[in-house]
């Protein structure tokens, strides 16, 4: 069988009949207003006022057409209204005039008035003024502002009587509520019930009179932060032996047991109530905080100092020995400033050199020890905590070589200034950051927590890159906040560079093989320095350009690839300066000697220019054409760490020396070698 939620809502309150329970009285008809008094502005706006009616809070305005009478807003005739308490604005949106014809009734707590006469129209400037329309609705704005009784802060419990049932209790002593009291017009009334249920919120009051019939209940949800708006006109209302109780079915109202929550109580503007000087505000809830807590400590005693929001009822002692809580630390001493019950000092001696951490904690409900209330039993809803980090931990890395290459693994070590109290998984997930390479594995060296190594494999022909860092501050909150990882100083970088090949090419530039062989060098991310003949670097301009453009660097190779052992002094100097004027300002202070030959006067005249002459190690002898396959394979059997790898872009045909470049660099790509110019 159906039923619908009236009849719900109706069982719900036989039930509370047959509970002994008797409903309050029904609430009155409302007095029909005067015919209300119109006020034409202007062609599109009107002013309509009437009288106020007792026990209304909201009216309703109809205004005449042709058609009948139309409820306002009418969207059809574009019509707007704005209320004012007894008074409205009126505006039609669209040209044309507006019929200032109106009536007015009168609504509030589930009743109307009758409807009022027409409304009459009156001068714009009436004699005496009363009209005026910025006075006037300043008045109602002020006149209709809700005046707030009362104002609590609730702790919610949760009854054993009923299953899902929340808030608070006075005889079940069910939850917390701070004041639960408040005087209107000389008299005394106490909340002592204000519950949620699956069904719907009810609020029991105590007093010896009666409430306004009026009033708006506003409740904090404790989750969602949003406050709900209860009025007392949508309750049903029910007699008590202490007083009066007010039910709301299906109230949307969101608490959770042990949660904070504020409620309030006020009056509509139709209400005179004489509230004195005691009016009673929002109430905040206790909290507590950490202030001036030093980041790190010497080993030696130090002091933070606990605020309150407001003075608590607890004692130094019960503090010190049921609240307060302390790792690696012992509380020594512990005062309140002044004589102040808000604001404590506390001394603290460390263990050690171990991170300290302070935190406070209460009892679930006030009288229980290590509660921390108010003198109004109100509970501090935080429990704050900080860490004071240890002396700090310096941090070196040395690694086992100057640099990496190939696929080999790459030893570091990692020495601090004091051992490190963490684990390996902690230490390489939270602290050891590597770009350009993997770390593989990580331990302590001989069991010691001062020395630890790291093993790293490259990815890459790039830098591996060390950072020893926890991320940042610790937060000053949890466990976590211990481990020796946030007293390390500063973050620490270290980076090892790749092992190095240095490709050069000799007697070019040429318009055939030296473009491709830069192809080949863009495709595999390598740089190379070409040894050029003045001559040809002055035959192919645009190929000079293209070196230097890809990244590439000029040296000297003479001007026509001459011996330079068989020159005299003039002629040597002459030759090569010739070049490097050609070169202008991409020449590079290096110089390699055609065919390789060169004795102790070659070096020596070299110097005397300011050159450096450049020979290599690895010689394929490409210019001998004996074929692709050896080239590479002279290449990669030479590649190692600074190897000066001597191949020819020009002089003859080297097309063997393109193909066997591509080879040999193909294959050497996974060993992670970084080719660079040798001369900068």
């Amino acid at each position: 069988m159906f039923i619908s939620g009236g009849a719900l809502a109706l069982a719900g309150v036989l039930l509370l009949v047959n509970l002994n329970l008797q409903l309050a009285s029904p609430l009155g008809t409302l007095q029909v207003p005067h015919a209300p008094v119109v006020q034409q502005w202007h062609d599109r706006q009107v002013q309509v006022d009437w009288n106020d009616i007792p026990g209304a809070d909201r009216y309703e305005l109809q205004l005449w057409h042709p058609t009948g009478w139309r409820d306002l807003p009418d969207s059809d005739l574009d019509v707007e209204v704005e209320y004012f308490g007894s008074q409205a604005i009126v505006r039609k949106q669209t040209a044309g005039a507006l019929i200032g014809t109106f009536r007015v009734r009168a609504l509030g707590c589930g009743s109307s008035s009758d409807w009022s006469g027409y409304g009459r129209k009156v001068s714009a400037h009436s004699a005496d003024g009363s009209l005026n329309l910025g006075r006037n609705i300043n008045h109602r704005i002020a006149a209709q502002e809700p005046v707030v009784v009362w104002s609590g802060m609730l702790t919610v419990g949760t009854t054993r009587h009923r299953a899902g049932e929340h808030g608070y209790s006075l005889a079940a002593n069910v939850g917390l509520l701070s004041p639960n009291e408040f005087k209107l017009e000389q008299q005394q009334f106490r909340i002592v019930q204000a519950l949620q249920a699956s069904d719907g919120f009810s609020l029991a009051l105590q007093h010896p009179g009666s409430i306004p019939e009026e009033f708006t209940l506003a409740v904090h949800n404790s989750e969602s932060g949003n406050v709900t708006s209860l009025s007392a006109c949508d309750s049903v209302r029910l007699k008590t032996e202490q007083g009066e109780k007010f039910v709301w079915i299906d109230a949307d109202v969101d608490w959770v047991a042990g949660s904070h929550s504020a409620l309030s109580i006020s009056l509509s503007r139709n209400s005179s109530p004489s509230v004195g000087e005691d009016l009673l505000r929002s109430v905040q809830p206790l909290t507590a905080v950490f202030e001036e807590v030093p980041p790190r400590h010497s080993g030696e005693q130090f002091s933070v100092f606990l605020r309150f929001s407001e003075p608590t009822a607890i004692d130094g002692g019960l503090l010190r020995k049921n609240a307060l809580k302390i790792s690696a630390g012992t509380v020594t001493s512990m005062r309140p400033v002044d004589g102040r019950r808000d604001l404590w000092e506390i001394r603290i001696a460390p263990d050690g050199r171990r991170s300290v951490r302070i935190r406070l904690q209460s009892a679930p409900g006030c009288g229980l020890p290590g509660s921390i209330c108010t003198q109004h039993k109100l509970r501090l809803s935080n429990q704050p905590e900080a860490v004071i980090l240890g002396p700090p931990i310096e941090a070196r890395f040395v690694a086992g070589t100057d640099f990496h290459s190939g696929s080999h693994l790459v030893p570091v070590r990692m020495h601090l200034s004091e051992p490190l109290l963490t684990n390996a998984q902690s230490l390489k997930q939270r602290a050891i950051q590597a770009t350009g390479g993997a770390l593989t594995e990580l331990r302590r060296v001989e069991g010691r927590s001062d020395l630890w190594e790291l093993m790293l494999a490259p990815e890459s022909a790039a830098a591996i890159d060390l950072k020893l860092d926890p991320g940042g501050p610790c937060g000053g909150g949890g466990m976590g906040c211990l481990d020796d990882l946030y007293r390390i100083a500063n973050p620490t970088d270290f980076s090892i560079p790749p092992a190095v090949v240095y490709l050069t090419f000799d007697d070019g530039p040429h318009p055939t093989y030296t473009p491709r062989i830069l192809d080949i060098l863009s495709w595999y991310g390598a740089r190379a320095t070409f040894f050029v003949t003045g001559e040809s670097a002055t035959l192919y301009p645009d190929l000079i350009q293209r070196i230097v453009r890809e990244g590439h660097t000029l040296a000297n190779h003479t001007w026509d690839h001459v011996a330079l052992d068989t020159l005299s002094a003039e002629e040597f100097e002459e030759t090569v300066l010739r070049t490097q004027q050609a070169l202008g300002e991409y020449a590079t202070p290096c110089i390699r000697p055609p065919y390789y030959r060169a004795d102790d006067e070659t070096y020596e005249r070299a110097a005397q220019l300011g050159l450096k002459v450049i020979m290599g190690n690895v010689r394929p002898r490409d210019w001998a054409r004996p074929g692709a396959l050896t080239i590479a394979d002279r290449i990669v059997g030479g590649a190692a760490p600074n190897a000066v790898v001597v191949l020819h872009d020009g002089g003859g045909d080297r097309s063997q020396t393109v193909e066997g470049l591509e080879l040999a660099l193909a294959h050497l790509q996974t060993r992670n070698y970084s080719f660079e110019p040798v001369c900068g």
